[in-house]
């Protein structure tokens, strides 16, 4: 969680709130309180006691570097969280103290404790993809028509659009959206198995209270979890997407926005934003540090998931390492997504610079529509051989392909082949398949 200082500098304040230390107290607390409820509804426990509890709960405000001291000595944090509930209970109601907890277990109290902390940042981060989503999808349509270098192996390649490399971030953005969605529906559920994930004392009415606690808490029902982590370190994957494709994004904008390719900045410059503490002339990208510092992290969290055993029924050590991690890798993605919302909204594109550096290659990037053009009298590798030479010629002479192949034969139609004009209809259609797919 980020709760060192250097951390909160790369995190997202609703983020680190929803995580933090009270936020997960409350939350276990609220899982108490729906148990003792749902037990009441179901006649297991006396209603006069699920009150009391529920009361407790309610008032109940333990210090969490207490809970977290006892907690380390437990090996739970769950353990001192229940002792002082029930000494809150005792106060009330000495009968309902003996109700406190009854028939789950601390994994079931921090499972979903972390489950009901994970559900507005994930509320949240559909929010800001499908913003981020439109908001590309619209810089995508406004520069449809403006040409600029593809790049491979960050060296120039054939030109294609601004507007088809935008709306591939939109479209990735998207898929990455639907995948978060497909995987919360099966793992952002209740955990409630008791000791071994049979809920033994609550015999012919287990499902019956899972149920009635998944509804108060307004989370969906599920069997118990507990010792098979699979759905649950499947949706921390899908966040890890997330983060790994806005890291994507930020990457290429990062390589866009160096002064000596100058063809994209994350947002127009503003004082006192991405300044040097030793060159005032100096605007730094700090939008896409924000993303790729959180893409470095979430790799090794991801590692540490897929590593935790789950030993039997319930594990020593896995899970424990698992919610802490997951906690960490969710308050990366918050910082992924911080970072997103402020590129979406202030991406500059420079169509005269992506102009100015195309045009500074004499040419050269369309000689594979120049080989296209002679495949229609030649084989194709006849047909490259003689671009190559073209090619090799405009570069020694520093003169234009176009040039040195209106010179060597005067008869080529080469209109279609320089034309911007004439690649923007080309690969339209590519440009509205992207958008298509949102």
């Amino acid at each position: 969680m980020a709760g060192h200082l250097l951390a909160r500098t790369l995190s997202r304040d609703s983020f680190s709130a929803a995580l933090g230390d009270e936020a997960f107290v409350r939350a276990m607390l609220a899982f108490e309180s729906a148990l003792a409820s749902a037990q009441a509804e179901c006649g297991i426990v006396p209603a006069a006691a699920a009150q009391a509890i529920a009361t407790a709960c309610a008032t109940l405000r333990p210090s969490p570097d207490r809970l977290a001291a006892d907690g380390k000595l437990a090996g739970s944090l769950a353990i001192p969280l229940v002792k002082a509930l029930t000494e809150e209970v005792r106060s009330l109601d000495r009968k309902a103290a003996s109700f406190v907890h009854y028939g789950s277990t601390s994994q079931d109290v921090l499972d979903t404790a972390m489950v009901l902390c994970i559900r507005p940042c994930v509320e949240e981060a559909d929010k800001i993809l499908a913003k981020a989503i439109a908001q590309f999808a619209a810089h995508a349509r406004q520069h449809a028509s403006t040409v600029m270098l593809g790049r491979t192996m960050l060296q120039p390649a054939i030109p294609l659009t601004a507007g088809i490399k935008i709306a591939r971030w939109a479209t990735a953005l998207a898929r990455c959206r639907a995948r978060v969605l497909e995987t919360v529906a099966l793992a952002l559920c209740v955990q409630l198995g008791g000791p071994v994930g049979t809920l033994d004392t609550l015999g012919p009415k287990r499902v019956q209270v899972r149920q009635a606690v998944a509804r108060r808490l307004e989370l969906a029902d599920g069997r118990s979890w507990q010792s098979h982590r699979d759905e649950f370190v499947s949706f921390a994957g899908s966040l890890a997407l997330v983060v790994f494709t806005i890291g994507k994004i930020a990457g290429d904008i990062a390589l866009l926005c160096q002064p000596e390719v100058a063809e994209m900045m994350e947002s127009a410059p503003r004082k006192g934003v991405g300044g040097s503490s030793a060159m005032p002339h100096k605007r730094n990208p700090v939008s896409c540090l924000q993303a790729l510092a959180a893409t470095a992290r979430v790799p090794g969290l991801m590692a540490t998931l897929l590593a935790a055993g789950h030993e039997h029924e319930r594990a020593i050590g896995g899970w424990q390492a698992e919610l802490a991690t997951v906690a960490d890798l969710v308050d990366c993605l918050g910082g992924a997504l911080d970072a997103l919302e402020r590129i979406a909204a202030g991406l500059v594109v420079d169509a005269a610079r992506m102009k100015h550096n195309l045009e500074a290659l004499q040419g050269l990037v369309f000689s594979e529509r120049l080989s296209r053009l002679l495949m229609q009298s030649m084989d194709r590798a006849q047909a490259q051989s003689q671009v190559d030479d073209w090619c090799t010629s405009a570069v020694s002479q520093r003169r234009s392909l176009q040039e040195v192949v209106a010179a060597a034969q005067p008869d080529l139609d080469l209109g279609q082949v320089f034309s911007l004009k004439a690649l923007v209809e080309d690969l339209a259609p590519v440009l509205e398949e992207e958008l298509a797919a949102l």
